[in-house]
C-alpha cells in the first residue's frame, strides 16, 4: 500500500514472534542450568513471520485469516501488550483497543467504578471520564445496573458496558478484535454505527473478524494472513474471495470428514457383530438407503458451495422386494431448524418402482441459492399406505452437513434471488 509517509499512522516492518514450546514445564528451569543438555526438549514456534504493512491515516482495514494464522496476536503487538521477537512497530496516534472486553474489570466493583478504572487504563483522566460518563451510560443501556456489582450482571449487560467505555475514549485508532457481535441485535446495530461515525471522523480503524460481510462493508483495504504470513492484500473484495478460496480447499476436506462420521454412525453395518435392535430393524427393511452424497458441477464429491453453483444430492437405494408408486424426498435445513427447502418424486410427478434385489440411484440436481451459512440435508423413502398417511421405508435426518460461500457478498437473509437492478432515469 502506497502513501506519503506524513499519513501513515500505523507501520509494521518484519514483525516476527516467536514463541518457546517446552516438552514439560521443568524444562523451561532446566535449560537455562543445563542449556545443552536440555536445547532438544525445546521447540520454536512463530506465530508471526516477518510481517510488515502499513496503514494510513482514515483508512478502515480488515485483516482476515483462518483460525490460528496470526491476526489476533498481531493486533496485540501493534497496541502493545505484546513485544515482537523481530521487527518494528511505529504508531502516531491515540489508541483504543477491544481485544478482550471488560479485561480490565473488577467483579467486585460497581459500573460506575469499573467505567472510572477501565477509563484510567485506557488513558483518560478523571475529567474526561466525567464528561463522558453519561453518554457511555446511555449508549451501554445499563440504566440503574450501573451501580451495582458487575459480578451480578448478565453476560450481555457486561460486554455492553465494557465496549460503551473503550468505544468513548475518542482514538486517533481503533483497534477490534472480533468484538463486534456484543450484544443483541439492536446493540450491535448501534456499534456499527458508532464505527461508521468515527470513520466520518476521520479514526483509522484496523479489525480482524470472521464475519466477510462486516469486511466488505466497512473497510476500504484487506489484509490475508495464513499460517503466521502475510500472503495478500488489497481491496475487501479480492482479499475475501482469496480467503475463501484458502477454506474451500480445508473445509471441504473438514465438511467430509464430519459427514463421513454420520454415515459410519447411522448406515447399516453388515459385519463386525453388532447386534442393537436398531442394527438388526435396518437390516430386515425391505428398503433402504446405502448412501447419501453431494457433487459438484463436475460431478466430484463435494460439500462446500459457491452459492449459485450447480450441485447433485445422490442418493444409493436397495430394495430387496417388488415395490411400486416409491417417494423420495429430501429436506434442507439451517442450522437453527428453519426449512429452507424441501421437494420429492411426488412434486415432480414421477412414479418409481423398485424391483426386488436391485440397486437404483436418485439424483436430485439444483442450484444452490442460498447465502453464507451451514446447511443440513435430510432424505426419506416412503410410500402412502391409502389413507394419505405415509409408510417410511428409510429416513435419514439431518445426515449430510454442507456449507455455502458467497463470492462476493451480494446479499443478506437465507435464499439467494440473484436480484438485478436497474436505475432509469424518468
Amino acid at each position: 500500500m502506497s502513501f506519503n509517509n506524513k499519513d501513515i499512522v500505523i507501520k509494521v516492518e518484519n514483525v516476527t514472534k516467536e514463541y518457546k514450546i517446552y516438552q514439560k514445564p521443568i524444562h523451561k528451569i532446566l535449560i537455562n542450568l543445563a542449556p545443552k543438555f536440555y536445547e532438544k526438549k525445546v521447540s520454536n514456534f512463530k506465530a508471526l513471520n516477518n510481517i510488515s504493512l502499513e496503514i494510513p491515516k482514515g483508512t478502515t482495514v480488515g485483516i482476515v485469516g483462518r483460525n490460528g494464522s496470526g491476526k489476533s496476536t498481531l493486533l496485540q503487538i501493534i497496541t502493545g501488550t505484546l513485544n515482537p521477537t523481530l521487527g518494528n512497530v511505529n504508531i502516531n496516534g491515540r489508541i483504543s483497543a477491544l481485544l478482550e472486553l471488560g479485561a480490565g474489570f473488577n467483579p467486585e466493583f460497581t459500573g460506575r467504578e469499573n467505567v472510572y478504572l477501565n477509563g484510567a487504563i485506557l488513558g483518560l483522566s478523571r475529567k474526561e471520564i466525567d464528561e463522558k460518563f453519561d453518554s457511555i451510560l446511555e449508549f451501554s443501556e445499563i440504566g440503574e445496573f450501573i451501580d451495582r456489582p458487575v459480578k451480578t450482571y448478565s453476560s450481555g449487560m457486561f460486554v455492553r458496558l465494557a465496549f460503551s467505555v473503550a468505544a468513548f475514549v475518542d482514538p486517533d485508532i481503533m483497534i477490534i478484535d472480533e468484538a463486534l457481535s456484543v450484544g443483541d441485535e439492536k446493540f450491535q446495530r448501534k456499534c456499527y454505527n458508532y464505527l461508521e461515525n468515527l470513520k466520518e471522523k476521520g479514526c483509522t480503524i484496523l479489525f480482524v473478524s470472521h464475519s466477510m460481510r462486516v469486511v466488505e462493508q466497512l473497510c476500504d483495504y484487506a489484509y490475508l494472513l495464513d499460517n503466521s504470513n502475510l500472503i495478500a492484500e488489497g481491496e475487501p473484495k479480492e482479499i475475501i474471495d482469496k480467503y475463501h478460496m484458502l477454506l474451500y480447499s480445508q473445509e471441504n476436506a473438514h465438511y467430509q470428514a464430519l459427514n463421513a462420521v454420520e454415515k459410519a454412525e447411522k448406515n447399516i453395518v453388515s459385519e463386525g457383530g453388532d447386534t442393537t435392535e436398531e442394527h438388526i430393524a435396518k437390516i430386515e427393511r425391505d428398503v433402504f438407503i446405502e448412501n447419501v452424497k453431494m457433487l459438484n458441477e463436475v460431478d466430484e464429491e463435494a460439500y462446500v458451495f459457491n452459492t449459485g453453483k450447480p450441485s447433485k444430492i445422490v442418493l444409493t437405494v436397495h430394495s430387496s422386494i417388488n415395490v411400486q408408486d416409491v417417494l423420495i424426498g429430501l429436506r434442507i435445513k439451517t442450522t437453527q431448524g428453519i426449512e429452507v427447502y424441501g421437494t420429492s418424486t411426488s412434486y415432480h410427478k414421477l412414479k418409481i418402482d423398485f424391483k426386488k434385489n436391485k440397486q437404483y440411484t436418485i439424483s436430485f440436481d439444483q442450484k444452490v441459492r442460498l447465502t453464507s451459512g451451514t446447511y443440513h440435508i435430510s432424505v426419506a423413502i416412503a410410500k402412502e399406505d391409502g389413507k394419505n398417511d405415509m409408510i417410511y421405508f428409510d429416513k435419514l435426518s439431518d445426515f449430510l452437513l454442507f456449507k455455502v460461500e458467497e463470492l462476493p457478498i451480494s446479499g443478506t437473509g437465507i435464499a439467494n434471488l440473484n436480484s438485478s437492478i436497474t436505475i432509469k432515469e424518468v
